[in-house]
């Protein structure tokens, strides 16, 4: 299917996917390449086969949205949109801060998925009309951190060794850790120990 993007959706709700995949098949430009309702599977889903764009519902019955968003955006640098009844505006900033190229409400227009969709592959961060009302402005962050750099940052805050983090993110050790001296040099703190508390100061957490 040359010249399509290819698109996952993640969702465990089949209503909500099956109006997703009709969405989709009304716009020539994309083609669904996957559906799923459990989040452990996305990971191996991704590095299986090629994907441009990850549609995600932050609640999903086994596994954390946000680790799930985490997990590809660090690993793979993978396009997501955030698709989401939520109504814990905390986590969906935090989605932004992670990665998450746009982010969307279930009681948006369907036309304004495939809005977010066009903007966060030409690369803009699309915030829907409903969302931006409810989270107010955007504030970008005190410091800029990569994609990488904030799932690091994000496995940190809950406790994981570099090791670990390597294995999740599929990166060789010595990234791991030249991406936490590029935290501490941000952060501008000297031990590793007072990254994650100096990330809830500047609440990038």
């Amino acid at each position: 299917m040359p010249g399509k993007h290819k698109v996952l959706l993640v969702d465990d709700h089949r209503i909500t996917q099956n109006g997703l995949k009709l969405l989709f098949a009304s716009h020539e430009r994309y083609t669904v390449v996957g559906t799923l309702d459990r989040g452990a599977l996305v990971g191996a889903f991704v590095q299986s086969q090629p994907v441009d764009l990850v549609v995600l519902d932050l609640n999903m019955p086994d596994v954390k949205g946000i680790n799930i968003l985490a997990e590809i955006v660090g690993s793979r640098d993978m396009t997501v949109i955030i698709l989401t009844g939520e109504t814990r505006l905390g986590e969906i900033d935090y989605a932004l801060k992670l990665g998450a190229r746009a982010v969307v409400s279930k009681a948006d227009p369907p036309e304004q998925i495939i809005a977010a969709c066009d903007a966060a592959l030409a690369g803009d961060v699309y915030i829907s009309h409903h969302m931006r009302e409810a989270l107010g402005k955007h504030n970008e962050p005190p410091v800029i951190l990569s994609s990488r750099q904030m799932a690091i940052l994000h496995y940190l805050a809950q406790g994981e060794t570099n090791k670990e983090i390597s294995y999740r993110l599929s990166i060789a050790p010595p990234t791991v850790s030249f991406h936490i001296a590029e935290l501490r040099r941000k952060l501008d703190v000297v031990h590793n120990r007072k990254i994650v508390e100096r990330a809830h100061e500047l609440k990038l957490l």
